[in-house]
Formats: structure tokens, sequence, C-alpha cells
């Protein structure tokens, strides 16, 4: 009985100890992870604001219609420390502030602004997560400039006529002498200032204390729901465009 009894005794002292240490390294973790969400959507409202001052104070006219503003160069920054998911909403909130506020395009500005910050930023961001250095960041804005260019290309195809009330043929003779420049020189420009920028700004901001280490750390399954993502998106480009030379829509 007394061996019975001082094993119950030595289990009871035993299990409580264990029992507090998860409970407190449950609570840090918890801890952890809120005080990461909460640095997540105040840096993502900063971008978001400086993406969004660059829309209106740094627009330069260049070709026809178009107007160049450094926007992509905040987003792309942002999510070179953030991750790929920080810069798709970015991509969503930039354009949508434009918008509600200085836009005169209305929902097919919107739309073409998301688009092509999308598909221009993810690539150098996702490139330079699977390996972080400048030679990877120079291809990944290489790539991007090129995935810009022929994605709005195809979606300017589609969405031309219906915004400016052309033909689809019409819509055709600006692609090459007005869209296909326009994004080659506008990619150019943003690659250029971020492969400027990136390194300086970082220090700056990890030596004054304001980015931590958990900053720079990613979110579970983020890949699985960038992958998705893009496919969803490329897969809508190729179906709107095969929709569009069959004059469906």
């Amino acid at each position: 009985l007394f061996f019975v009894s001082k094993s119950k005794m030595y289990w009871y002292l035993l299990v409580i100890p264990i029992n507090k240490k998860q409970e407190e390294f449950i609570t840090m973790q918890e801890s952890k992870q809120n005080t990461k969400y909460i640095r997540y959507i105040t840096f993502m409202a900063a971008f978001s604001a400086l993406a969004y001052i660059s829309v209106i104070f740094l627009k330069i006219p260049m070709i026809v219609f178009l107007k160049y503003e450094p926007k992509d160069v905040f987003v792309i920054l942002g999510g070179l420390i953030f991750g790929p998911l920080f810069t798709i909403f970015l991509s969503i909130i930039v354009p949508f502030l434009e918008l509600i506020t200085v836009s005169s395009t209305g929902i097919i500005g919107f739309i073409m602004n998301a688009i092509s910050t999308f598909f221009y930023v993810l690539p150098p961001v996702l490139f330079y997560a699977k390996r972080r250095s400048t030679k990877s960041l120079l291809y990944g804005l290489i790539i991007g400039t090129i995935v810009l260019t022929i994605v709005m290309i195809m979606w300017n195809y589609f969405l031309a006529p219906i915004f400016f009330g052309y033909t689809r043929e019409a819509a055709v003779q600006i692609l090459v002498p007005v869209i296909l420049p326009f994004n080659l020189i506008k990619g150019g420009i943003n690659a250029v200032l971020i492969l400027l920028l990136y390194k300086p700004v970082t220090n700056v901001l990890v030596k004054s204390n304001i980015l931590k280490k958990i900053d720079f750390e990613g979110f579970k399954n983020e890949r699985k729901i960038i992958t998705s993502i893009v496919a969803t998106m490329l897969i809508l480009t190729v179906i709107f465009v095969i929709l569009s030379y069959f004059n469906v829509v």
C-alpha cells in the first residue's frame, strides 16, 4: 500500500509542473501570434497609405492616356518583408482606395489596377521568399515585368472595348504601340527603384527597431493559399480572353 500511494504522490508531483509549463507555453505562443497579427495589420495600413499617397502625388503622364505611379514599389517592399500574402492584400486595398476617392475609371479601372499590381508584384516576392538574395529579387522583377506585360495585353484585349466602347479590332490596334511599351517601361522603372531602395530601407527599419524578427516570419499554409489564388487568376484570364476572341463577351 505504501508503494502505491508513494507512486501516486510522485505521479501528481510530476504531472502538475508539466501541465503548468504547457499552459505557459501555449499562452506565450498565443501572445506571440496576436502580436504578429497586430503588427501585420499595422504595417499593412502603413504600406497601403504610402502606396496611395504615391498615386495622388507622384502620377506621371507617359503614353497616350496611361500614367505611371510608383505604388507597386511600396507593395513589393512590403511583400519582401511580410511575404506574398501581404502583397495580395495590398493589390486589392490600394486600388480600392483609388476607386472610392480619386479614380475616374470606375470599377473597370479598379479591376485593371488590381490585376496589374497582382501579376507584377508576386513574382519578385515569391522568388525572394524562396531565396533571399539580390539575384533572386532581380530574376523575380524581370519575370514580373514580362508577366505584367503579357497579362495586361490580354486584359486590355478583353476590357478596352467595354471601357472605351471600341470595337475589338480597334482595341487590338493599341495593344502593341501603347500597352506593350507602357508596361515594359513601368516594370523597368519599378525594378530599378526596388533594387535601389530595398536594402537601405530594410536596414534602417531593422536598426531603428521598427521591424522585428517576427515580422519576417510567414504564416502557416501561406504558399498553398498563394498557389490557389494565382491559379484562379490565370484561369480567369485565359477564360475571358477566349470568350473575347469568340465575341461571346
